[in-house]
């Protein structure tokens, strides 16, 4: 009996968790006054989305799927050295790398690439009339 209630518990903790989104605040590199914010379901269960506000629209829409980047390339092309380590973790998370194109409310779209590790989101768009805009968590 005793298991069976330590097993629903769990069971509800798991359900309670798959229900809460991490949501991340993203600024640029340098040079613009874009923002964005990515919402990642905290369990990995599902797809995050993406907000970018960038010359005075907002852009959003779903993350696209992820693929290890197994080179390392993509991982520096967004700023990470891909031999970074991190203190006190076991096992090293791996850098997934994935594009997708967001919509604002008047129909303009915006292709940006996106790079997770860990729960660390990072974007690179291209911005309306050329150029890029990259992005990064906001450190506290």
């Amino acid at each position: 009996m005793k298991s069976a209630v330590h097993t629903l518990g769990l069971g509800a903790l798991i359900f309670a968790l798959a229900g809460c989104t991490q949501t991340s605040l993203l600024k640029p590199v340098s040079g613009t006054t874009a923002t964005a914010t990515v919402e990642s379901p905290t369990l990995y269960l599902g797809t995050a989305r993406i907000i970018v506000m960038l010359g005075g629209k907002t852009y959003s829409g779903a993350a696209g799927p992820l693929h290890l980047d197994s080179t390392g390339e993509q991982a520096l092309r967004f700023g990470w050295d891909p031999a970074h380590k991190h203190p006190h973790i076991k096992q090293e998370m791996d850098f997934l790398i994935g594009s997708t194109t967001l919509t604002s409310a008047d129909g303009a779209t915006l292709d940006c690439d996106h790079l997770r590790h860990g729960d660390d989101w990072r974007l690179r768009c291209k911005k309306p009339g050329g150029g890029e805009v990259e992005l990064q968590r906001v450190r506290k």
